[in-house]
């Protein structure tokens, strides 16, 4: 999936919009603490740039500058194949959890590594899923609520580490699935 800023959409997206980006997570480089910030209109511009600099944070550091340029100037090819892993890690993912694990169901996900998995087969909600996970596989995800009411029956799993760490994850999920049926169903 590629990226299509707001800004690009039309000339009145364009003139109402700030575009924020970094490099941070694309190229894991948050250390840098860099990041830009750009406006078309010229007043929307100057707002944001007194805003800024009112708080003294649009000073980054020589590293900054230097690893945002590299990153965008030279990581290219690097992040296609990182893409590229991810997308296989989540492929993995989802067909992993269709075939193994009935109780839970995924969707088709075009902008993230972050897989939302729906729990709501299951007899806890996703808050109350991810602790149980956490206690009893040491696995941990995050629990949908935090993104609103519409995600209190989902989970989110992280794709983005190497494939064994996810097969782990995914075993551990299985695992932890398969335990709290059976413990509910032997207290019904």
């Amino acid at each position: 999936v590629r990226y299509t800023p707001f800004a690009s959409v039309s000339d009145v997206a364009r003139d109402i919009s700030v575009t924020c980006l970094s490099p941070s997570k694309s190229f894991n480089v948050a250390g840098l603490h860099s990041a830009a910030v750009f406006a078309a209109n010229d007043k929307l511009r100057h707002k944001v740039w007194r805003g800024l600099n009112t708080d003294e944070v649009a000073e980054p550091g020589v590293y900054a500058v230097e690893g945002a340029v590299a990153a965008y100037t030279e990581g290219g090819q690097w992040l296609d194949s990182l893409r590229e892993y991810l997308y296989q890690n989540k492929l993995y993912a989802v067909d992993y959890i269709n075939k193994e694990i009935p109780a839970l169901r995924t969707f088709e996900e075009n902008a993230t590594y972050l897989l939302w998995i729906d729990c709501s087969k299951l007899p806890d909600e996703g808050k109350d899923f991810a602790r149980y996970l956490r206690e009893k596989t040491g696995l941990f995800i995050s629990a949908g609520k935090i993104y609103g009411k519409n995600g209190v029956l989902f989970v989110r799993m992280n794709l983005a580490c190497p494939r064994s760490i996810v097969e782990e994850g995914l075993r551990r999920l299985k695992q932890g699935v398969e335990q709290l049926i059976n413990e509910r169903e032997n207290i019904s």
